[in-house]
């Protein structure tokens, strides 16, 4: 590349580590970052759907520049945009916008931009780096109705992926719950009385009714038999009415048929307040507790030991949620913590162990679940026990199946499973209001839902056998871990 000596000042809000390589002789080159890092975290929404770029560029045969954006690990592109006829030598400040797909296509994750700066000859160098996407651009996938009839506070709106596979003549989606009685039906009647979803589409639903807060309810097919059900084909837990205007779920599967696993993941929405948003800083997130306002009181994040607050950093409150999040320095080996007001009301899970954040090179946000700034709202006994369909003694067993306690919110068990049958954890036996169950991930490892929420544990897809199962409560919702053995 003889023709191609020159110096490029590349300026990127997304970058400061570059790989560079060319075709044949390598070139001199020079950068300095002004703005992110590696591994910093973008976030994108309908009204910000693109990754800004900036930087400078200095040739005398420069012709155009190319931004390629790919899921980290892959080469398929799903996002680029490029400027083309350069004619000067000397390219100051420019701006480039690469336009996002929706998170149906996109979730978020980690994403590799790569830079090709290409000569008149045809001759190129090129850059890479990685950053962390929060894509919070929703696909468009039903028409909903926009005005909320008078005397109802709320649209309860359904998407059904499979909806067009139904039985033809079992399509009709119903509403059913505690506010039964209250709205001209009985309460929990299983479906099948006045509130029935309008069909908007083979795959969406819709329902405007008159809630009030603390109102519990669940969408079936008319029968408790046929109620709607989770992605792994769990039965969901009520759902609970907060005031908020819309009410947004999706019926990955019904009780009454066989299971079907999503094609297509699904993304968390996580509107980042965007003063919790820096280059080159790490964003620490925290869902707070239902008990905790996000907004009554002053919340910071600071390094663990610290006696006050003087390099304190304030969060903020996510708009409409029980989140809060701040822009915190990426020091490695740094442990983080939220505070209350000072740096002794130290953010706990709700077994009293203090949550910390670190940065561990990439990950971005990271998060932490706060469930009390002062005791902690659930005490850990020397053991905890196991029940269910899946274990020796079924759902009426009332000893002999106790989980050791290994260490200071730990326990173990060892103890055969049934496959592709439901258990739960509980404090002790017939202790139903504080179970322990499914929160995410899959049969074999996972979190916990908040405790006394959420579907039963399964051994879907696990092999019959017998299994060591290690329990963690240290962190966020407490930990599971299946091993065969």
């Amino acid at each position: 590349m003889k023709n191609f000596k020159n110096y490029f000042l590349f300026f990127s809000l997304l970058m400061s580590v570059f790989i560079w390589g060319c075709n044949e002789d390598e070139v001199d080159t020079m950068f300095q970052e002004v703005k992110n890092q590696e591994y910093d975290l973008v976030v994108l929404s309908d009204a910000s759907p693109a990754i800004p770029v900036s930087f400078t560029a200095s040739a005398t045969d420069l012709e155009k520049v190319i931004v390629e954006v790919m899921k980290q690990g892959t080469t398929n592109v799903i996002a680029t945009n490029t400027l083309s006829n350069i004619k000067s030598n000397s390219l100051n400040r420019v701006n480039m916008n690469v336009k996002f797909p929706g998170n149906d296509k996109a979730p978020s994750g980690l994403y590799t931009v790569d830079y090709k700066m290409i000569s008149k000859d045809g001759e190129q160098t090129v850059g890479t780096y990685n950053i962390n996407v929060i894509n919070n651009m929703e696909p468009v996938l039903c028409n909903y109705t926009d005005r909320l009839p008078a005397g109802k506070t709320v649209w309860i709106r359904l998407y059904v992926p499979n909806g067009a596979t139904l039985p033809a003549s079992d399509r009709t989606v119903y509403l059913t719950g505690s506010f039964g009685s209250r709205e001209g039906g009985s309460d929990w009647d299983g479906g099948g009385g006045p509130h029935k979803f309008t069909q908007l589409s083979p795959t969406c639903y819709e329902i405007a009714m008159n809630l009030v807060s603390g109102d519990k309810f669940k969408i079936t097919r008319g029968t408790w038999d046929k109620q709607m059900t989770t992605a792994a084909g769990a039965e969901y837990s009520d759902f609970t009415y907060n005031g908020e205007a819309t009410f947004n779920a999706t019926a990955f599967n019904w009780k009454d048929l066989p299971t079907v696993t999503p094609t297509n993941p699904t993304s968390e929405i996580l509107n980042i307040p965007g003063d919790a948003v820096k280059s080159g800083m790490m964003t620490l997130v925290a869902t707070l507790d239902n008990s905790i306002d996000a907004k009554s009181g002053d919340y910071y994040v600071v390094e663990k030991g610290a006696s006050n607050l003087t390099n304190a950093v304030k969060m903020v409150a996510f708009e409409g949620t029980n989140k809060i999040a701040a822009a915190v320095p990426k020091k490695t080996g740094v442990e983080y913590v939220v505070v209350k007001g000072s740096a002794s009301a130290t953010g706990k899970n709700r077994y009293g162990f203090v949550q910390s954040a670190v940065w561990d090179g990439k990950t971005n946000p990271v998060r932490v679940t706060i469930g009390t700034f002062g005791d902690a709202g659930f005490t850990l006994g020397n053991k905890i026990v196991i029940v269910g369909g899946a274990t020796p003694g079924d759902w009426g067993v009332s000893s002999g199946q106790d989980f050791t306690r290994t260490a200071p919110g730990k326990y173990s068990i060892t103890i055969d499973l049934k496959a592709d049958s439901e258990y739960l954890l509980l404090p002790d036996y017939n202790q139903w209001g504080d179970k322990w169950a499914f929160g995410t991930g899959t049969s074999a490892q996972g979190t916990f839902d908040l405790q006394g929420n959420g579907p039963n544990l399964s051994t879907k897809g696990l092999a019959a056998g017998k299994y060591k199962i290690e329990v963690d409560f240290t962190t966020g919702t407490g930990t599971y871990k299946l091993t065969k053995v």
